[in-house]
């Protein structure tokens, strides 16, 4: 029987180390997959992951069990990029114009191949995740991260503003405004 977050915490706490495995098996594609999609460099996603993990475990005595684990551990994964992004100054920021008109076609065979077939090729899926961490330069921070979890993780409104310790009304316009920047020509 799968335990519920809570139990798994509490077991945690109590010293079952199996316990917190379980908790990374269960969010590590959430935290691989966000820190992928905001920093932007694989070399640095297990890393990154790693840490986060660590923070979760040397938090979770204050974890408040009445919320849900997902969107405190997505906090504190955004949290972990935003560090990073601040520790590199590396952040290159890409515009439309960075795109080539190569770059635009891809783009529209890909999304024309998936309402078409409702699936992409494996290499097709990589390369639009590439193409879409140059759109998403043009992104503020805040901004960026809403998107990020609402629209590429999934999570829900709710959860985005939990994790980003905001309302569900500022989430909600933070992905309007994203979803026009990257739709600007």
């Amino acid at each position: 029987m799968r335990r519920t977050d809570e139990e798994l915490v509490k077991a945690t706490l109590e010293g079952d180390p199996y316990a917190f495995e379980e908790i990374v098996e269960r969010y590590q594609r959430l935290v691989f997959s966000i820190i992928y999609h905001y920093v932007g460099a694989r070399d640095v996603v297990e890393d990154l992951a790693q840490e986060v993990f660590l923070k979760v475990f040397q938090s979770l005595d204050i974890f408040d069990m009445r919320g849900p684990l997902k969107p405190w551990i997505s906090r504190i994964t955004a949290n972990t990029c935003l560090d990073e992004l601040r520790r590199n100054q590396r952040q290159k920021v890409y515009t439309f114009t960075d795109l080539g008109s190569d770059d635009e076609s891809r783009i529209e065979e890909s999304f024309e191949q998936f309402t078409s077939q409702g699936f992409l090729a494996e290499k097709d899926v990589s390369e639009l995740f590439m193409l879409l961490g140059k759109l998403m330069g043009r992104l503020n921070v805040k901004d960026k991260m809403a998107f990020v979890l609402r629209e590429l993780e999934g999570l829900s409104y709710s959860d985005v503003a939990q994790a980003m310790k905001t309302t569900e009304v500022a989430v909600r316009i933070r992905i309007s405004r994203s979803k026009k920047k990257l739709q600007k020509d």
